[in-house]
């Protein structure tokens, strides 16, 4: 409820002082005041109306709203199978965060989506800088390359004997011939 606190000044005129507006108005154009007031207050009642309606239809918001609902999803099915942790830096850190969600990204199964996702919420909710992100990519390329340089070493050793190296299907990385035999090399 309004209150109303009614002065008079000097002259013999009333003002109201109408608390919650911090205003003295007149109290001859009080009536005038509410009225403007009301008409002001509806219009912006509609907007909020509209808005949330449009809000309610656009693409971009559905996306989103069906988008949250799978990730919502994913979380639960990740806490039912004892998943937890996320939020406490004393369990798992920024940089786990971080290297989970780009290790995630090479997986391309289903839910990655999600999971790339959630990682991101986690990051975001935590305030975690996005460099986190550029260092864990760093780690795995650096990670891959060492990998990758130790494979060539065993290539170049494997040559030097006079092998010839040939690399095969998905699971055999590599094949290694000599007259004799094939030993296959499988990472």
């Amino acid at each position: 409820m309004t209150k109303r606190r009614v002065l008079l000044d000097g002259n013999g005129t009333s003002q109201i002082n109408v608390e919650g507006l911090g205003v003295y108005v007149p109290a001859n154009e009080l009536a005038q005041l509410k009225q403007k007031l009301g008409i002001e207050v509806q219009q912006l009642k509609d907007q909020i109306k509209a808005m949330e309606l449009d809000r309610s239809t656009h693409i971009d918001d559905i996306g989103i709203d069906r988008f949250t609902n799978a990730m919502r999803s994913k979380m639960a099915y990740a806490r039912a199978k004892g998943r937890s942790g996320w939020d406490d830096p004393a369990q798992c850190s920024g940089e786990q965060l971080a290297a989970a969600l780009v290790e995630h990204l090479t997986k391309g199964n289903e839910g990655t989506f999600e999971d790339v996702a959630n990682f991101a919420m986690m990051l975001h909710q935590r305030k975690e800088s996005p460099s986190l992100l550029v260092d864990a990519i760093a780690n795995l390329n650096a990670t891959a390359g060492n990998e990758l340089e130790g494979l060539r070493d065993a290539i170049q050793a494997c040559e030097n004997q006079g092998y010839r190296v040939m690399f095969g299907n998905w699971q055999v990385t590599g094949a290694i011939l000599s007259d004799d035999e094939v030993v296959l090399v499988q990472q």
